[in-house]
């Protein structure tokens, strides 16, 4: 894979891409832009959330199970936006996510049943954002339950030998993006997938009591002057290639 001058990269040895995220929304607000991208090129991207995000409102009137539900088909319809044709729910509770050794083998797993050539997850050690905010503990961990599982556990027949008999051999990837790295080394412009991303964000309406306050706030996160005195949009990913 080579990465263009103009921050559209060239994914021509890439035909799948697994996007290992913590929360319904979390892949729309990371990497909705690139995985449309993607699938444009006839890459097939799969989502995988792995907590049920029954935490993710504060209206006591919604009761638990009926917040999981909702989430679910808030993802689906913003997945299917994204071209996205599958959306994988692991069902741990939210926030509570910890990268023990039953989820790193189930998320393990579904990396030798996808067999992606490319991972999008989200950065471990990142604790905080700007000078207003505390990173979800999941998400932290969501990037940790995803490494450990591509490294060293997807890749080495001696992890997990049964699923060999269920069919899913040792796979390794070739890229790794990681997002919220303090180091990004690539920038996707996504400023024409822009009203696709923020459309498919606000199928998550179970997370926004003021929706168009919180659009003008992504566009800022987002947007970068050029100097032309244009603004174009980017989603920015610390890129590991392996051999």
């Amino acid at each position: 894979m080579n990465n263009s001058s103009n921050n559209v990269p060239d994914w021509s040895d890439v035909t799948r891409a697994l996007v290992i995220v913590a929360h319904p929304d979390d892949a729309d607000f990371i990497c909705a832009g690139t995985c449309i991208q993607m699938a444009k090129q006839g890459i097939e991207v799969t989502y995988m959330v792995l907590t049920n995000g029954d935490k993710g409102n504060h209206n006591p009137e919604i009761t638990r199970n009926q917040l999981i539900a909702m989430r679910q088909i808030e993802q689906r319809k913003a997945a299917a936006l994204c071209g996205v044709k599958q959306v994988l729910f692991m069902g741990e509770e939210d926030g509570f996510l910890r990268p023990d050794r039953e989820i790193r083998k189930r998320v393990t797993r579904e990396i030798r049943r996808i067999r992606p050539e490319l991972i999008i997850c989200t950065n471990p050690d990142r604790y905080f954002v700007g000078d207003g905010y505390i990173n979800h503990p999941d998400h932290r961990n969501a990037g940790l339950v995803a490494i450990e599982a591509i490294f060293p556990a997807a890749d080495n027949p001696m992890f997990y030998p049964d699923m060999a008999d269920e069919g899913y051999l040792p796979h390794k990837i070739k890229y790794l993006y990681v997002h919220g790295h303090d180091a990004p080394s690539l920038k996707v412009d996504i400023t024409a997938e822009l009203p696709t991303k923020i459309e498919a964000i606000l199928c998550h309406k179970s997370q926004f009591s003021d929706p168009e306050g919180a659009k003008q706030r992504w566009l800022e996160m987002w947007g970068e002057q050029q100097e032309d005195g244009s603004l174009r949009y980017f989603e920015a990913f610390k890129v590991m290639k392996f051999g």
